[in-house]
């Protein structure tokens, strides 16, 4: 019974590192392209003028610290820990103590994720992509890679 409690503190730990580190090298490898860094600037302020002008009065959220703060916690989702979670929950399911598997699902998931949220949403361009939504796709997808690879370095090998 102890090490199935150890065992679970130390993936729990090593998740929330896995995703605190894709996080980081999320927005500084952002910064340091300057095509990415121009992009996510101007869909971060238009994401940001269209959630103030539509949802913000619905949700209550009158502070724009709050709402930067909410915009920041969805990328971190959509691109650190909910690709993570699925690639950690399957592979602790599975018995998995790869590298490839915990990195390359995470990137996988991670990379797709602007295609996985047009399709949910029932959007019509889920099938294509510009080259500056391919190159944004490449980051995430990198940032699931190293997600993946601090999360199993910590808490999957054997």
């Amino acid at each position: 019974m102890a090490f199935v409690i150890r065992r679970i503190v130390v993936m729990v730990f090593g998740f929330l590192i896995a995703v605190g580190v894709g996080a980081i090298f999320l927005f500084i490898s952002a910064l340091f392209d300057p095509a990415t860094r121009e992009a996510g600037f101007s869909a971060a302020m238009g994401g940001l003028f269209a959630f103030l002008e539509q949802d913000v009065p619905e949700a209550g959220l009158n502070d724009p610290f709050s709402t930067f703060g909410f915009i920041v916690w969805a990328i971190i989702i959509a691109t650190c820990a909910a690709p993570l979670a699925v690639a950690a929950l399957i592979g602790a399911i599975a018995g998995a103590r790869s590298l490839i598997w915990y990195s390359g699902v995470s990137a996988t998931l991670a990379g797709a994720s602007p295609w996985i949220a047009r399709a949910a949403m029932g959007l019509d361009r889920a099938r294509e992509a510009s080259p500056l939504e391919l190159r944004i796709a490449l980051l995430f997808f990198l940032t699931g890679a190293v997600a993946g690879a601090i999360y199993w370095r910590i808490a999957a090998r054997a």
